[in-house]
This record gives C-alpha cells, sequence and structure tokens, in this order.
C-alpha cells in the first residue's frame, strides 16, 4: 500500500525529496550506547543534522542551537564537549532525542527506547518524550513489546506479527477486545501482581516464521489453536 507523508508518496520520490522526508521524520533508537559514535563529541553528534540541512540554523548558529537542544532534553549545555562514554545511559539517550529534534521533525519514531535503561530511567525518558511531543505538536510512532508502556503512551495502536498489521484500532479498544488469537497470546503471557510462586507464564506454541518464507495463508496458523483449513491457503481479510 502507498505511504502518505503531507500527502507525498514515500515510495515515489528522488533523492532529494527523500532527504526532505527524512527531516521531516525523525528515529530514536533502542539502544543509545551503540547509536552514537564514540569518537565524536556530542556537540559533533547533535549538531550533524545541520551539515545536511544548513537551511535549518542561521550562519554562525549551530553551536547555540546545539546547546539549546541539550538544554531542551534536560542535559547541561556546558557538556557539548563531552564524548559519548562520559554519560550514563539515560543521558546518552537523551543525546539521541536531542539529535532526532534537532530538525523539528513533524514525526517522532521512538524505536524501544527505554529497551536499555532500567525502569526508573525508563520512565523519565518516556516522559520527555510526551512532553516534547505536546510542546512541538509532533505525532509519535512509539515501537515496544511492552504493553504497559503501550498503554500509557499511544492513543491507537497496531499489533504486528510476521511484518503484517494483523490488528488495530483505539488502544483502549484493542486492549479491550483483543480479537486476534496472537494478540490474546500476547496479553496471556504478561506476569500478573498476586499470583502464587511458581505460577508459570503462558507461552505462545510454535516459532515466528522466516519473513523471506511467509505461508500462503494466515503467518500465525501454524500456532493458532483456533486455525481452519482455509487459514492455512487464505490470508483472512481485516474485519
Amino acid at each position: 500500500g502507498r505511504v502518505l507523508l503531507n500527502g507525498v508518496d514515500m515510495h515515489a520520490t528522488n533523492a532529494a525529496a527523500m532527504r526532505k522526508l527524512r527531516r521531516d521524520n525523525q528515529i530514536v533508537f533502542q539502544d543509545p550506547y551503540t547509536s552514537l559514535n564514540p569518537r565524536k563529541t556530542v556537540g559533533d553528534i547533535v549538531g550533524e543534522p545541520f551539515d545536511i540541512h544548513p537551511d535549518v540554523v542561521p550562519r554562525g548558529g549551530r553551536r547555540r542551537r546545539v546547546q539549546e537542544l541539550l538544554d531542551l532534553v534536560g542535559l547541561n549545555p556546558e557538556h557539548i564537549n563531552r564524548y559519548p562514554h562520559q554519560f550514563s545511559g539515560g543521558q546518552r539517550q537523551r543525546i539521541t532525542i536531542a539529535m532526532a529534534l534537532a530538525c523539528e521533525p513533524d514525526i517522532l519514531i521512538a524505536d524501544e527506547p527505554t529497551t536499555a535503561l532500567d525502569v526508573t530511567i525508563q520512565g523519565q525518558i518516556l516522559d520527555l518524550i510526551h512532553d516534547l511531543v505536546l510542546e512541538r505538536s509532533m505525532a509519535l510512532i512509539l515501537i515496544s513489546h511492552d504493553l504497559g508502556v503501550i498503554a500509557q503512551n499511544v492513543e491507537r495502536m497496531m499489533v504486528m506479527y510476521g511484518g503484517s498489521v494483523i490488528e488495530s484500532g483505539a488502544t483502549r479498544q484493542v486492549f479491550g477486545h483483543m480479537a486476534h488469537p496472537y494478540t490474546r497470546g500476547l496479553f496471556g503471557a504478561r506476569p500478573r501482581l498476586g499470583a502464587p510462586a511458581g505460577t508459570r507464564l503462558t507461552t505462545i506454541d510454535g516459532t515466528v516464521p522466516e519473513l523471506v518464507d511467509l505461508p500462503a495463508g494466515c503467518a500465525f496458523a501454524d500456532r493458532c489453536s483456533w486455525a481452519q483449513p482455509a487459514c492455512f491457503t487464505t490470508r483472512p481479510p481485516a474485519e
């Protein structure tokens, strides 16, 4: 299907147009330890988007803008000449967020942005992203396997399996209904407070199919207790 951003088809553009599209949508990766070049200072890292899009900042204003971005994500602007190894994991993730915000994107894609962080820092980073999205009127696409994080941070959600969307809708609706067997399996595998000691988690039997060799029908059919013969030959329609 077509993917449109501000009315522009992202599959039908030249290199220059794609550069503009990338400026309008930025990503924060899940591992702040490998997302930053250890040989560059924070100032060079956060300021790199200005090398690609020099019209974003006025001449001579690069350093000041980088300091403003560091301050925006809660870091001391005076640390502009420090290197990534001199920061904690949570601080490094803030640096990646500052870099993503440099060109004031319309869409911020956060790909498991707190996976490598402890729970306390996770909350701080999610609160920061939430506040920045509201302040700058950005759209947020949050990718996560943590159902609690999804419940607290997004209005609409999509459940994906085998590279395809299998269920979507308002977050409250999906959590309340769980129409797809895979969605029910995800919820069933959650640990529960108050469960007796030794209680085993519910698992989904089988393995995820290889994306290069997906079956003709439903990708989840081999693992689904409700599968019918048609499920193995025909992909079910979205309803």
